[in-house]
């Protein structure tokens, strides 16, 4: 149950950190709003676990190579370079193969991207303590219906928490950030 928790601690951190950065503020990042259209998000989990477990398993194969040694943060930047290069390949493959294709998938791969990258590179790093292959390959195909999670939770909490009888001065982020320190907290019950 630790490992699940800290999984899920991950996955809401990934989501909050994704839409700060990229989208500006909680509630306009591109994720949580497209959440709306149940095939984004299905697509998003799809090549977010797919780019996740190629990596995962890259850095787990590594890591029996390189031993036990201080890897930690080599294995999260090379996880983070090879989600980039799976992204460029299949982004420049789906052009060539199917333009319509590559318009329907080419919203949901930058997002893709950056989610493997925040959710699975500390996976990676930790890859060297990851005992089985089918441990690693269940850890980073199971970012995408982590992130899955984070993003329905998120979406719908913003609409609960968008009730009049919440305090103008809480409205907005500050709310918000309440809700995710509470969804934080039940995480925390299964470390």
């Amino acid at each position: 149950m630790r490992y699940l928790g800290e999984f899920l601690s991950y996955v809401l951190i990934a989501v909050f950190g994704q839409n700060i950065v990229l989208g500006k503020a909680v509630g306009v990042g591109e994720i949580v709003t497209a959440s709306r259209e149940k095939s984004f998000l299905w697509r998003l989990v799809a090549v977010t676990g797919v780019f996740s477990a190629v990596g995962v398993m890259a850095m787990w194969l590594l890591s029996r190579f390189v031993g036990n040694f201080n890897t930690y943060l080599i294995f999260a930047l090379l996880h983070s370079l090879l989600c980039a290069v799976l992204y460029f390949w299949s982004d420049r493959i789906l052009l060539k193969l199917s333009p319509e294709a590559h318009d329907v998938w080419s919203g949901v791969l930058p997002h893709a991207m950056i989610n493997s990258i925040v959710i699975g590179a500390p996976i990676s790093a930790l890859s060297s303590t990851i005992p089985h292959w089918y441990a690693a390959l269940g850890y980073g195909l199971g970012v995408g219906p982590g992130l899955a999670l984070a993003v329905l939770l998120l979406r719908n909490g913003m609409d609960l928490l968008d009730n009049p009888a919440v305090p103008q001065a809480f409205r907005g982020m500050p709310i918000l950030l309440i809700y995710i320190g509470i969804l934080s907290l039940g995480f925390c019950a299964f470390l």
